[in-house]
């Protein structure tokens, strides 16, 4: 074997490491890997940043365990473990005296939605799970290795707390007959805290025992959004939501390491998607018609952006993969790149004003993954706040702003 073979061998090898080192799962691998390696080095600024996730760790720590079961109402099963909410934007016709069935009024958050705390409570659940369980993987302390297991068991697999595996309750629509699929896009709530799970295995706080009902819980929540009506309506959708469906479908393979079912499930759904959903010129028109326009052209495109974390482990782009129609993804982030750096200047209906730290992370997402120094240059410029409470930008302190 030639000297240069065995080199190239060696490189490739080192390099699967790097890539493997973070689980299979929606995480940016190598801002998370960067954060554990300077960690352990003991760069100072990491050292710090780090010590205020912490402090933010502790009410997580303290937090009593949430479960669906602490529900004010219960679902028509009559199972508190079934995941019940409202949907959003329905609320009471005035011109009925029961005001049934619910109208729809876009981008207006009904209040009664909080009369369901599963919403709140998945994300509570959701945000605790990823700070502990990526502060363990990072610092390797057992106290948040524990505290993580402890939300995991009580949200998934407890026997009398743990949450039923489907969303057949879930964004109900008081009065309405027809089965909806669109309440499933609720799991991206608490479904990442499955990629989470991966990351605490190394503890002896979870067991081989928590792994195995764990697995055998999303094997069964994979069967039901694969084969249930709600499942297959929502897996037909047209807008942003069969790319959350999908985006969520690959993180539920991605924990049970089904890695040829992950690429097909991106060649076969998502890039198709992708190519319907984009116009000529970049926009997205299921999303421009909204209410709340550059929110959700942004949404749809986080979704992607998630499923891309999981299938670039597997070396595939979903930014430059092309759909069959010859439609790239990166011509959606090229056509909102003014808008983000001026969101005033968006020409469609936005009702409420836009979170830009979201801009921030898609174009650093998408500027990596395309090699696009201008949007990476961008997100900086952009940026986030130092001292953010949203624990989802945990891995972004190259974008941080003291």
């Amino acid at each position: 074997m030639s000297i240069k073979r065995i080199f190239t061998i060696c490189t490739l090898c080192l390099c699967w490491r790097i890539i493997s080192a973070v689980p299979l799962g929606p995480f940016n691998t190598t801002l998370l890997e960067k954060l554990k390696s300077d960690y352990q080095k003991g760069d100072k600024e990491v050292i710090l940043y780090i010590k205020l996730q912490e402090k933010m760790a502790e009410k997580y720590i303290k937090m009593p365990p949430l479960s669906v079961t602490a529900k004010k109402k219960l679902p028509p099963s009559k199972d508190p473990r079934d995941y019940m909410t409202l949907s959003p934007y329905w609320w009471p016709d005035s011109t009925k005296a029961d005001g049934l069935p619910y109208i729809r009024k876009d981008g207006e958050r009904n209040p009664e939605v909080y009369e369901y705390p599963e919403r709140e409570n998945a994300n509570r659940f959701g945000d605790a799970v990823y700070c502990l369980g990526i502060l363990y993987y990072i610092t390797g302390k057992e106290a948040y290795a524990k505290a993580c297991a402890n939300h995991l068991r009580t949200w998934f697999t407890d026997s009398k707390l743990g949450m039923n595996p489907n969303m057949i309750y879930a964004q109900s629509v008081p009065g309405m007959k027809n089965m909806r699929g669109s309440g499933f896009i609720d799991s991206r709530r608490f479904i990442r805290a499955l990629g989470v799970a991966k990351l605490i295995e190394g503890s002896k706080n979870w067991t081989d025992s928590d792994k195995k009902k764990l697995d055998e819980w999303a094997t069964a929540f994979c069967y039901w959004m694969e084969n249930s009506t709600q499942g297959q309506r929502e897996s037909h959708a047209i807008n942003n939501h069969v790319l959350w469906y999908e985006a969520i479908h690959l993180m539920v393979l991605a924990y049970l390491e089904r890695t040829d079912r992950i690429r097909e499930v991106a060649e076969k759904n998502i890039l198709p998607n992708i190519g319907t959903q984009i116009a000529d010129d970049g926009s997205l028109p299921q999303e421009i018609k909204r209410t709340l326009s550059l929110h959700y052209s942004t949404f749809a495109l986080e979704a992607l952006m998630e499923a891309n974390q999981i299938t670039n482990q597997l070396g595939l782009n979903l930014w430059s993969a092309p759909a069959t129609n010859g439609k790239v993804a990166s011509q959606a982030i090229d056509y909102l790149y003014p808008y983000y750096l001026n969101p005033e200047s968006w020409k469609f209906k936005q009702i409420e004003s836009f979170d830009q730290s979201r801009a921030a992370i898609l174009l650093y997402e998408a500027g990596t993954a395309l090699g696009n120094q201008k949007y990476i240059d961008t997100a900086k410029l952009i940026g986030l706040k130092y001292k953010t409470s949203d624990v989802a930008t945990i891995p972004y302190l190259i974008l941080k702003k003291k």
